[in-house]
């Protein structure tokens, strides 16, 4: 009778286990989707602020300088 007492013993730690895992790794999952959004909002706000290319840019330059 031990042992089965063991093994359920053993099964509640895993299962603990895994519970505490799964809330880790759910919240590191969160972190990297707001990182994610936060870069890219930060990247539109830049896009929109950029001034807009036009065909003459660059057809200017001195090369003989």
């Amino acid at each position: 009778m031990s042992s089965i007492t063991g093994v359920n013993s053993n099964f509640g730690f895993e299962a603990l286990a895994v519970a505490v895992n799964k809330k880790a790794t759910d919240a590191q999952g969160q972190a990297v989707m707001q990182l994610l959004q936060g870069t890219m909002q930060s990247v539109q706000q830049v896009n929109a602020s950029a001034p807009k290319a036009s065909g003459s840019v660059g057809s200017s330059v001195d090369t003989y300088a």
